[in-house]
């Protein structure tokens, strides 16, 4: 069954089997007044982009290319360290690990990493499942998480230029609890040059969304992570936020931590 954003506020979209109607006809939001705009979003919109601008200072990132089902312990052939994050689109602690963690560290060390990311979800946990024989599947905060989570996903895929997506993903997660809301996916697309209908194109196609979804939902449960937002580097899992916590990080949280570990992993130049 194919999702889509509702083309009026009476239509009704279906999600899964049984049908679960999402909030796609909720009033848009009221608009904020000029100096309160500008400082929630447009600011912050702002510095990220020169931050992610900055990332990309000394290469071109053609060649970071996403792909959900790629087997992350195998160096591109470029040498690239794979590095990897296992989120949800509608929690806390992803949006702090990505502002806290990886924009950072993507910063000093985008030239040397591969980087990917991946959804979460264990067909044995009871606020998640997955039906082996459809390709409906639940997520934990929702099923608007689950669209959230295929939003996402597209902007990485039609995107692939990793500034453009990654800097969609930030906007998108930092107004995490208006996630799946149109008013919020059209602000982020055209802050980060993204163009509205190419994405709810893939939303839409029938099986595209959903099959990225569940690629990437497998991704993480044969890799057994549960926890958003789990950091991988080299196939090892580097750290872990949850609960407003980082822990499991052997060599550290901090961004010195991480990027010194992927130029150690960079100059040895096999994982």
């Amino acid at each position: 069954m194919a999702l889509r954003y509702a083309s009026s506020p009476d239509e009704k979209v279906r999600f899964s089997d049984p049908p679960t109607i999402l909030p796609y006809g909720e009033p848009r939001r009221a608009l904020h007044p000029l100096r309160e705009r500008w400082i929630k979003r447009i600011l912050p919109a702002i510095l990220t982009l020169l931050a992610l601008f900055a990332l990309f200072r000394t290469t071109f990132v053609c060649n970071h290319r996403y792909d959900p089902g790629k087997p992350m312990n195998v160096l591109e052939e470029t040498e690239k360290v794979p590095l990897e994050i296992h989120v949800m689109s509608k929690c806390p602690d992803a949006r702090d690990c990505l502002q806290e963690l990886i924009l950072p560290t993507m910063v000093e060390v985008s030239d040397k990493v591969n980087f990917t990311m991946s959804f979460i979800g264990s067909p044995r946990s009871p606020a998640f499942s997955i039906d082996p024989d459809s390709d409906a599947v639940t997520c934990k905060h929702g099923p608007g998480e689950c669209l959230g989570n295929i939003i996402l996903l597209c902007a990485a895929k039609v995107y692939q230029d990793v500034k453009i997506w990654l800097g969609f993903t930030n906007c998108m997660m930092s107004d995490y609890p208006d996630i799946p809301k149109r008013d919020l996916v059209e602000s982020c697309a055209m802050e980060h040059g993204i163009d509205f209908a190419k994405l709810n194109t893939c939303i839409s196609d029938e099986g595209e969304g959903i099959g990225l979804l569940r690629s990437s939902i497998q991704r993480s449960a044969e890799n057994n992570v549960t926890r958003s937002c789990t950091v991988r580097l080299a196939g090892q899992v580097r750290c872990v936020r949850d609960g407003g916590e980082w822990y499991d990080c052997p060599g550290g949280s901090s961004v010195q931590d991480l990027v010194g570990d992927v130029d150690e992993l960079y100059s040895k130049g096999s994982i």
